[in-house]
């Protein structure tokens, strides 16, 4: 709330005082709700919960809750700016002729004309700025609506995914060949070998068995 909206509250009361102290000001109207249940406490009447039973209060309602609280004059006005503000009391200034005390009781204060064109002010502002919060809304949820529908596009019309390549299957290593050996020997000796090769006590392939350096010199020796 800004200095000349809560002037333009003020004038919905018959005295409308200068405020001189700013910092009371404005700790009163960021204090004002919950001020307001303290009030309500103590004259219920005066701040009923129930919308159809606010009434415009006289202007020595102020002075009352100054001396009941202690309240600076600041404070009390900015909290009473804050009661003042709501739709409920607005249409109260420009449906009921006459203001009531803190008890409720109906005084012989009259409510003003300029107390009534504040409070079509107050209510117009209000009403504009509902009308700027629901088209900032309505603008979000069409916006909103908008994205998702160009998400759903694009979902639609993006190409099929590429499946991965499957890694090749690796080739069956290939099967140990025996080695092939020249054993130095008899061919009886050679035949034994075979026969343990076949039998798998070997891994090694036989070709050929050759005859060694001792059996060709003791062949030399016969044939002399």
């Amino acid at each position: 709330m800004n200095g000349g909206q809560a002037a333009r509250i003020d004038s919905m009361t018959t005295d409308a005082p200068n405020t001189t102290n700013k910092s009371e000001k404005i700790r009163g109207f960021r204090e004002g709700s919950q001020k307001i249940e303290l009030l309500r406490a103590k004259w219920p009447k005066a701040f009923p919960a129930k919308s159809h039973e606010v009434r415009p209060l006289t202007n020595e309602a102020q002075q009352a809750i100054i001396e009941e609280f202690g309240w600076s004059r600041d404070y009390a006005r900015a909290v009473l700016a804050v009661w003042k503000l709501r739709p409920a009391y607005c249409k109260a200034i420009l449906f009921y002729p006459t203001r009531i005390n803190l008890d409720g009781s109906q005084s012989s204060e009259p409510v003003d004309d300029r107390a009534r064109a504040t409070a079509t002010d107050c209510l117009a502002q209000s009403a504009a700025s509902r009308a700027k919060k629901l088209a900032k809304a309505e603008y979000e949820k069409r916006r909103t609506a908008a994205w998702e529908s160009e998400k759903a596009r694009a979902l639609e019309t993006a190409p099929a995914a590429i499946p991965a390549a499957q890694p090749e299957a690796a080739a069956p290593p290939e099967p140990v060949q025996p080695r092939k050996l020249l054993v130095a020997g008899t061919a009886a000796m050679e035949a034994a070998l075979k026969r343990r090769l076949a039998g798998g006590a070997m891994t090694t392939e036989v070709v050929k068995t050759v005859a060694s350096a001792t059996q060709d010199r003791r062949r030399e020796q016969r044939a002399r």
